[in-house]
């Protein structure tokens, strides 16, 4: 991608909605920002911004000190006659702070009601320094001794205005993290709400309908009006539209295996008629004819069975039943079945519980992965129903191959074969697991699949009790 947009890249963004909330979000903050460090520089009350006093400012205030003290003790001056001179407060103000705030002196023309007072807690130990407030600079203090009075001298330059600036540059350190913190912290929050929010409802959406919730939409305000709003009414649209798709999908595939029944019957009723009059080479053929019509038979039927399942009205005979009931002829019909094959099916005690389901459907799809686990295991199988709070969980294990781990998750899907683990003999067309899978979720239960070490497959089934 390139790093320069292009003209046309450029004015799209530039017509966003987005990019103008966005660009107003960021100048709301700096302003909320500024507005907060104003704030805090008038609750602050007097800010002090110390600088050391050298070069000509202390050469100036020394220059004063001596002419002071040469008014009021070498011309007869009195300390308020001194510090009014024309001279020495021409362009400044001159205070004289003694101990005793009733003997402190100051320039009579303070007209701007400057707040002198905090330079009265500034001790004599301090050296010469340049203090500067929002309002006015002070030099000093230098120590005087007149008429043996001994007094803190300031020489003081207002200020033309108060510099917001500088108040703001002398807020302590925590105060000016604090008025960024604030602000960005609530606008973010709000910025998140308004813009995340949507696209994390949007994300969830998407993902229940990867996981097969064709129902899965995204509601939006019809007072939004941006590129999110229109990225929710596209995702709405697109998933109208995959939900006609694949339930189009379906109906053809179910209307397509209810009309292939009737011409597949017309062939097994011509071919029964025609065993009865062939000689024995046709014969072969004939029951081989036989032989495939069935296995037709039952992939029809598979796929039937799975369209209706998929449909989430598709009614249940839900009703009562024992455990031991649904699983007692299940189990001993595949015990004879592992026999044929040399092999073993373990089984543990039942569970005295009873199930609320439909119980041929359920029977079934539990002999179906029975039945898969019999015919890849090597020696044996091991079948475990447990009772876990308020659900039923059967494992059957075999001892067989496995399955890779990256095909896993594959297993269940309709039409789905593994190539090396699970060999194709058997000559089904992968329905077998997927009808077992939709049954179950049609039951609020699950099925899960995975390797046991050293080697074989585990199934995991969930049902509700």
């Amino acid at each position: 991608m390139s790093f320069w947009l292009s003209k046309a890249d450029f004015k799209q963004v530039l017509s966003s909605r987005l990019f103008y909330k966005a660009f107003a979000g960021f100048w709301l903050t700096i302003a909320c920002i500024f507005l907060l460090l104003v704030l805090f520089t008038r609750i602050q009350g007097e800010l002090l911004d110390n600088a050391p006093l050298q070069g000509r400012h202390l050469d100036s205030l020394q220059h004063l000190k001596r002419n002071l003290v040469r008014l009021v003790e070498n011309r007869d001056k009195s300390l308020q006659q001194a510090v009014d001179h024309p001279r020495l407060s021409r362009h400044s103000l001159i205070l004289l702070v003694n101990d005793n705030i009733d003997k402190s002196v100051v320039t009579g023309n303070n007209e701007t009601n400057l707040n002198l007072s905090i330079l009265n807690d500034i001790g004599t130990q301090n050296p010469p320094s340049q203090t500067r407030t929002a309002r006015y600079i002070a030099f000093g203090p230098l120590d005087v001794s007149i008429h043996q009075e001994h007094y803190r001298l300031y020489q003081i330059k207002p200020l033309p205005k108060s510099m917001i600036f500088h108040s703001i540059r002398m807020l302590p350190v925590w105060m000016k993290l604090l008025a960024v913190f604030i602000p960005s912290v609530i606008l973010s929050v709000f910025l998140t709400i308004y813009l995340i929010l949507p696209l994390n409802t949007l994300s969830r959406s998407a993902r229940r309908l990867a996981e097969g919730e064709l129902d899965s939409r995204v509601d939006v305000t019809t007072k939004r009006q941006d590129e999110v709003a229109q990225l929710i009414h596209d995702f709405n649209f697109m998933a109208d539209k995959l939900t006609h798709s694949i339930q189009a999908h379906k109906q053809l595939l179910a209307d397509v295996s209810h009309e292939l029944r009737t011409p597949l019957t017309r062939l097994s009723l011509a071919n029964a008629m025609a065993q009865d009059n062939a000689n024995e080479v046709t014969q072969t053929y004939l029951e081989r004819i036989e032989k495939e019509a069935h296995c037709l038979d039952k992939m029809l039927t598979d796929v039937l069975t799975l369209s209706r399942l998929e449909y989430t009205d598709h009614p249940l005979n839900i009703a009562p039943i024992s455990l031991t009931s649904l699983l007692n002829e299940l189990l001993l019909n595949a015990q004879f079945e592992a026999q044929q094959y040399q092999k073993t099916l373990t089984q543990n005690a039942m569970p005295n519980i009873e199930l609320s389901c439909d119980a041929m459907l359920i029977s079934s799809a539990i002999e179906n992965i029975l039945r898969n686990a019999i015919k890849y295991a090597q020696s044996y199988i091991q079948f475990t129903a447990l009772e876990q709070g308020n659900r039923l969980v059967i494992h059957i294990q075999d001892d067989g191959k496995g399955v890779d781990e990256t095909t896993l998750c594959e297993l269940g899907n309709a039409f789905y074969r593994t190539d090396n683990a699970r060999a194709r003999q058997s000559g089904g067309i992968g329905l077998g697991l997927a009808i077992a899978k939709r049954a179950l979720i049609a039951h609020r239960g699950n099925v899960q699949f995975a390797n046991h070490q050293p080697h074989g497959l585990i199934v995991t089934i969930t049902l509700p009790i």
